[in-house]
């Protein structure tokens, strides 16, 4: 391994319940030196957050699925950024996965 890399799987990442139908696998957590969070959530069809409102940037890959946010759906590929203040309500007729980017934390 390179110095300065971390690897780590997704398969060895136990997942956490968001709620009845969400869950999050927490890839890389923050710390005091590198406040940013990755995470993966998997969303059941029918799923759905409710308000999400953002006090920090968020980017969201939709890996799989069709991933909707209260007035539009993202499908496969899909690059949604959130900015500070913005407002979205993440859910899922069908199901989907996406990979969450908080790049100053959470």
């Amino acid at each position: 391994m390179l110095a300065g890399f971390t690897v780590t799987s997704l398969a060895a990442t136990e997942p956490l319940q968001v709620n009845e139908k969400i869950t999050a696998r927490i890839v890389k957590e923050g710390s005091p030196e590198d406040p940013s969070v990755i995470m993966e959530l998997t969303f059941a069809p029918g799923a759905a957050f409710g308000a999400d409102e953002h006090r920090l940037p968020e980017i969201l890959v939709v890996t799989s699925g069709v991933f909707g946010d209260g007035t539009a759906e993202y499908g496969e590929g899909s690059v949604i950024i959130a900015t500070p203040g913005s407002v979205h309500f993440p859910q899922s007729e069908g199901g989907c996965t996406v990979l969450a980017f908080h790049p100053a934390g959470r």
